[in-house]
C-alpha cells in the first residue's frame, strides 16, 4: 500500500531528501508504528501523529492511501 507523509518542523530531517510531502509503500498491513520506524524517527520523539486529521497512536492500522501527518510537540513556558 501507498500513504501520503506530510512532515513538519525537525521532523524534516527524516523525510526524503528533507521533502515536507511524500508518499511511502509499506507492507498491506503496516501501522503508524511501522512508518515510522522505516522513516527512522526515534521512539523518543516527542511526535505528534494524525491519519486522516485523527490523532493515531504507534499501533493505529494504515489503510493505502492515507494521509500521515507528522510535528513535533513544542513545550510551552
Amino acid at each position: 500500500m501507498i500513504v501520503r507523509v506530510k512532515c513538519f518542523a525537525g521532523l524534516r530531517r527524516y523525510a526524503p531528501a528533507g521533502r515536507s510531502d511524500f508518499k511511502v509503500e509499506l507492507a498491506a498491513d503496516a501501522r503508524v508504528g511501522q512508518l515510522l520506524d522505516q522513516m527512522g524517527v526515534p521512539t523518543d520523539d516527542r511526535t505528534f501523529v494524525a491519519v486522516n486529521g485523527v490523532r493515531a497512536g504507534r499501533d493505529q492500522p494504515l489503510s493505502d492511501g492515507d494521509l500521515v501527518v507528522l510535528f513535533t510537540l513544542m513545550e510551552g513556558g
